[in-house]
């Protein structure tokens, strides 16, 4: 029998399940599977589908039926609209609970027992960067976060439930000048307009704060310009940057940056393995957004590889280089790999100022790096982008043959198609698998699998 195509109408199902990446599974009255946003297991609801394929359907929320005596009120009043967050309808262990429940069936193959996810040390302003980007509002200059499955709509910020409170009174400063100067918030469309993003990255531990103003490229406008905002930020900031940005994408690129203000870069300190190491932050670098629970997910990576003086260690996907850094003082050496130059100069540096000796850094795509090794590694530590591991690297890894490898992914799903290749592969088994929750109030999870020969 044909199926009736229900695309385009609303029909009312029956939520099952929290799946990765954040979606509900559904059930619907014909028995198809629907997914969608917003529902919590138990509920009942009307849903608009917008696709209806053969085996599946994807769907909006319009109205809930029945609610499940797990759902909250949300903090946040732009809660559903707003892109940042995407579980502050129910309370914070319920969220643990289905991350934990995502990573458990997602591993499940691996038949390792897999404990309860490590709760972040804050569940609230945690988040030590932020990116608001500047729009028009009815003819008025605004400045917040992109509208949830949205290039083009914004949701208003204050208020923020997941950004440091220094970074929110500092963007609502910011804000207030750049409505004073009467210059347009840039259009994404006609890509005209002055005011772009306004990036700032709060160190949680030693309090430092950068300010970074990205505006469309100007020859008109200089550096005094600033000078009332700058002044009024010094109580606030260790750093102010203006950053010209003329390309047409919405990402938040550099062609000019210039120090209005401050030291160039901001510091942070992380407590490890009974070690505080601090790190230099450059304005484009990466750094883990949640301070508090970086120390507990670095303190589980080394705890996992259980760290000898006489290791010599991988640290493949290095960024800038605090993992390794942190590892270094407890083996004999660790290099590091990362494609992104200014990454690596950020970890060179950071070796520096903490007297790290024993590491180094290559600038290198891990698929080119691999190409040219030959060294051989006691312990290797991955930590890939949210794509995963390239099937090279999965087999150079299995060639070097270390005793363990460490797998830190902030993607389940491609962290459970890696092992899988990695188990077909034979010789390596998961001995530990342990979820850490980084993100409170969204659905993402970052887990740390220990891989062992015996």
């Amino acid at each position: 029998m044909t199926k009736t195509s229900k695309k385009n109408t609303v029909i009312e199902v029956l939520a099952e399940k929290i799946v990765f990446p954040g979606n509900v599974l559904c059930r619907c009255t014909d028995g198809i599977a629907l997914f969608c946003e917003g529902l919590l297991p138990g509920e009942t609801a009307e849903v608009f589908v917008t696709r209806d394929k053969k085996t599946f359907r994807e769907g909006k929320l319009k109205n809930i039926l029945s609610k499940s005596s797990l759902r909250k009120e949300p903090e946040c009043p732009s809660f559903g609209k707003c892109g940042g967050c995407s579980f502050q309808h129910t309370d914070y262990k319920t969220q643990l609970k289905f991350k934990t429940e995502c990573v458990r069936e997602l591993l499940n193959f691996t038949e390792t027992e897999i404990p309860d996810i490590i709760e972040s040390p804050r569940q609230w302003h945690y988040r030590n960067k932020m990116e608001f980007s500047f729009f028009d509002d009815n003819g008025k200059l605004d400045m917040g976060l992109h509208e949830k499955g949205s290039f083009y709509k914004y949701i208003g910020i204050p208020p923020c439930f997941i950004a440091h409170q220094d970074i929110v009174k500092t963007a609502a400063i910011v804000k207030e000048f750049c409505i004073k100067t009467e210059l347009r918030p840039y259009n994404n469309k006609s890509h005209e307009g002055f005011f772009r993003h306004l990036v700032l990255r709060k160190g949680i531990n030693t309090g430092d704060l950068s300010v970074n103003l990205v505006t469309n490229k100007t020859e008109t406008i200089k550096d005094e310009f600033w000078s009332e905002l700058t002044e009024e930020l010094k109580n606030y900031a260790s750093s102010v940057y203006w950053t010209h940005n003329s390309k047409f994408s919405d990402a938040v690129n550099s062609e000019i940056s210039s120090l209005l203000y401050g030291s160039p870069n901001i510091t942070e300190s992380l407590t490890v393995y009974g070690n505080t190491l601090k790190f230099s932050i450059a304005p484009f670098s990466f750094f883990q957004t949640n301070t508090k629970a970086a120390e507990i997910l670095y303190d589980t990576v080394i705890k996992c590889l259980d760290p000898k003086k006489e290791d010599c260690v991988l640290d493949m996907y290095c960024g800038t280089g605090s993992i390794g850094i942190c590892l270094a003082p407890h083996v004999k050496h660790v290099t590091g790999v990362e494609q992104i130059e200014d990454s690596i100069k950020s970890a060179r540096q950071n070796a520096v100022l903490n007297a790290i000796n024993n590491v180094s850094f290559s600038a290198s795509t891990a698929e080119n790096w691999i190409k040219q090794n030959t060294q051989k590694f006691d312990a290797v530590i991955i930590d890939p982008p949210r794509m995963g591991l390239t099937q090279p690297v999965i087999e150079h890894i299995l060639t070097l043959a270390p005793e363990k490898v460490v797998y830190v992914s902030c993607n389940p799903s491609t962290l459970a198609r890696d092992l899988k290749i990695i188990y077909a592969a034979g010789g390596y088994f998961a001995k530990k698998i342990i979820p850490v929750d980084m993100f409170p109030q969204t659905y993402h999870i970052e887990t740390v699998v220990l891989l062992s020969k015996t």
